[in-house]
């Protein structure tokens, strides 16, 4: 039976840190687009109280905001942990 860790094509030392940092810049832009509505919501917020909006509506949307916001934060740096956990697995078995 074949080792199939034996590749005839080995790839580069940098091969992880390539995949480490393509998953970085995609996950950031992913980010970044989850994020985009709780800013609308907090310059919505700031726009409905110059409104005179009832408190509680202001209160429920900011509450909105931050959830969002925290919600999107902490799966970020989960896929960054996961991302960087697979590059290092990967050096490791590559034995860089």
């Amino acid at each position: 039976m074949e080792n199939q860790n034996s590749s005839p094509h080995q790839k580069p030392w940098y091969a992880p840190l390539v995949h480490f940092l393509a998953h970085t810049v995609v996950g950031s832009g992913i980010f970044i687009i989850i994020a985009t509505p709780s800013v609308f919501l907090g310059w919505l917020v700031h726009k409905l109280r110059e409104y005179h909006v009832a408190e509680f509506t202001l209160s429920v949307l900011t509450f909105l905001e931050h959830a969002i916001l925290v919600v999107d934060a902490l799966t970020f740096l989960s896929f960054l942990g996961f991302t960087s956990w697979a590059a290092v697995k990967e050096m490791r078995q590559n034995g860089h």
